[in-house]
């Protein structure tokens, strides 16, 4: 195959370029706070926008502009925030202190914080949560208790068990947990509890809720998921740098134990000094040659990974049904209802329809027994859900509806899955990994994927001796969660 150098990518021997392999979170976090320190990067992303899967589409069918799947983030998310104050657009999340649970008799119960110090912050709230026994109160609060007493290396130690595992040795309730504790994992981890790693979900609750009153405060963007992201070409550009759209990655190419070339549509090629793959493990796993894997350890455990599916469901009423901006459904297949029109109307956009109807986006998390069955059956029972769950939207007619299934959306967060997930460095010296599924301290989490980004940046300026910061500092945990957990 005759390949061509990239015109204009080769830059002084001063100033050596960098390639980022992706352009999903990722891979924008490390080629921002590269182009930060003054690294000449190009990004390569297959894609026409950035933003990965955490994107936005055009609907052929009503030519709108439709979020894959809603994303929120939290308060405790300071690395993603960080990001997104570095690409202008802070202003573009709404903040949410008030959470919404609807159970399966239509019990409405609010988690708000109020004046007392964290770890004590959610007391109130909880405990006049109607959906919830006393018993049931306290068996949560003895958990959350124990979770805070274990700290952060007694957590580990649950490493290798599931989080069910971990629930039913601290006497939890099966009600406690249908209604409370696997509401907030399967959203928060994308994975059934019987799936997750018992050491990630206790990461939820104790650094989420339970550290610092701030933690739990949740965003959601009023912008397209795009719009979130589009400017990070703009702010590439501007060090210098190129970015790469609808460009496939097809080969790395090396030269001993370095990374030589990425070989990429047209028969063109990228060269470089280092290289960030962005990449989700099994993209990754095709791009590398064989002998890759026989350098580097970190590229044999790409095999190791499963898979876990979400599902949006955007469906479009006749009328407004829904005055809250979500719902957080406990007892129900349909998880999530986000008020797109309330998003709209924060950013200013009254929408296609002039106020007349109303757009509602439901999500399903971990969907593995749904994800193969047709999407008009999806959208049968989101609608179903709906309805049950909004007496407003039972007389409504559904103008439309869109299933959009992501079936490959997080990696799964598993007992014992920490030996796979591998380092920023390693054998191929050249070579930084960044995904969410790389060993960045989180679970399956936009915040997972901007702190590996970072970290692998932060790791290929180290080598170059170029100082810089590595992550952002966590929310301090207050005194008292401070006492508790030693």
């Amino acid at each position: 195959m005759n390949t061509t150098p990239i015109a204009g990518h080769r830059s002084s021997t001063t100033d050596p370029p960098v390639v980022v392999i992706g352009g999903g979170l990722a891979g924008i976090a490390a080629a921002v706070r590269l182009a930060d320190r003054g690294a000449r990067v190009t990004l390569v992303e297959t894609c026409k926008r950035l933003g990965g899967r955490a994107t936005s589409f055009v609907d052929p069918t009503n030519e709108q502009l439709l979020d894959n799947c809603q994303h929120v983030l939290l308060g405790c998310c300071t690395n993603l925030i960080d990001l997104y104050k570095r690409l202008g657009v802070a202003d573009c999340i709404a903040w949410h202190r008030r959470l919404y649970f609807l159970d399966g008799q239509g019990r409405l119960d609010v988690l708000e914080a109020d004046d007392l110090p964290a770890p004590l912050h959610m007391t109130g709230s909880l405990l006049a949560f109607a959906s919830l026994t006393l018993a049931e109160k306290l068996a949560i609060a003895r958990g959350l208790f124990t979770m805070m007493r274990l700290g952060v290396a007694g957590r580990k130690q649950w490493h290798d068990r599931s989080f069910t595992d971990w629930l039913k040795a601290n006497g939890q309730p099966v009600r406690a947990v249908e209604k409370f504790w696997s509401v907030i994992i399967i959203s928060a981890v994308n994975e059934l509890p019987q799936y997750v790693a018992a050491d990630y979900a206790m990461q939820i609750f104790t650094e989420g809720f339970l550290a610092n009153e701030q933690a739990y405060v949740m965003g959601v963007p009023n912008v397209p998921l795009v719009n979130l992201y589009d400017s990070a070409r703009q702010v590439i550009e501007a060090a210098g740098g190129t970015v790469l759209l609808a460009t496939s990655a097809e080969r790395l190419s090396l030269d001993g134990d370095q990374v030589r070339t990425l070989h990429i549509d047209g028969g063109r090629q990228l060269t470089a000094e280092g290289f960030v793959s962005a990449l989700p493990f099994d993209r990754l796993d095709k791009l590398c040659p064989p002998e890759a894997r026989q350098i580097d350890p970190r590229l044999r455990q790409l095999g190791a990974f499963e898979v876990s599916p979400i599902i949006g469901i955007h469906l479009w009423f006749d009328r407004p049904v829904m005055k809250l901006p979500h719902l957080i459904l406990t007892q129900s297949p349909l998880q999530w209802l986000f008020n797109k029109d309330c998003a709209a109307a924060l950013s200013g956009d009254t929408g296609e329809q002039g106020g007349k109807g109303q757009h509602l986006h439901g999500v399903i998390s971990a969907a593995h027994h749904l994800v193969d069955k047709p999407a008009a059956e999806i959208a049968d029972m989101a609608a179903a859900e709906t309805r049950r769950a909004l007496p407003a939207a039972k007389g409504a007619r559904i103008v439309q509806h869109r299933v959009i299934k992501e079936k490959r959306a997080t990696f799964s967060a598993q007992p014992g899955i920490n030996a796979a997930r591998p380092d920023a460095r390693g054998a191929i010296t050249n070579l930084y990994l960044a995904g969410d599924w790389c060993n960045s301290g989180w679970p399956a989490t936009m915040e997972g994927a901007v702190r590996s980004g970072y970290l692998a940046a932060a790791a290929l300026l180290d080598d170059r001796q170029v100082a810089g910061p590595t992550l952002v500092a966590d929310l301090k945990p207050a005194a008292i969660y401070r006492f508790i957990g030693g």
